[in-house]
């Protein structure tokens, strides 16, 4: 076994080892940021959101004010926690496209969410792309969609 680097764990998923992140959830999260499942990318260094899109995205949140991040910094960890924000996948194992996930994995996943904001009483749920908010909310949502 390789030795793991920065967020990298190795968690048991629908019966098979996966490499995946761990999630992070603060002692008093005040929102968490939501994924479909981690990109190779993102496994592979060890930290959330290191493709450029995804990058890009999280860099909203930093524009918006939610996450401070040190000039130079490329990982958004530290940031999330000192904002009370955790990051958590519906899908634990990694794939190249989350059109790689069956449906059964999802719904899985699902469930497997569920107990954890609960657990963890998150108050809201951010998403960056719109595959977690239709795995999570069991929907299709657009621009024009607004959840009730």
């Amino acid at each position: 076994m390789t030795d793991l680097i920065g967020y990298q764990e190795r968690v048991e998923w629908m019966g098979a080892e996966v490499l995946t992140l761990a999630e992070v959830w603060p002692p008093r999260p005040r929102a968490v940021i939501l994924g479909i499942n981690p990109s190779l990318t993102s496994v592979t260094a060890g930290h959330y959101y290191q493709g450029q899109g995804a990058r890009g995205r999280m860099m909203m949140l930093v524009k918006a004010g939610l996450l401070k991040v040190n000039d130079g910094e490329r990982q958004f960890e530290r940031a999330a926690r000192e904002a009370g924000v955790g990051f958590a996948d519906l899908v634990r194992r990694p794939t190249p496209s989350a059109a790689d996930l069956p449906k059964n994995e999802v719904k899985y996943g699902r469930a497997q969410f569920e107990t954890k904001m609960a657990a963890h009483e998150v108050p809201l749920v951010i998403a960056i792309y719109a595959p977690p908010v239709q795995g999570y909310w069991k929907r299709r949502y657009s621009l024009a969609t607004r959840a009730s």
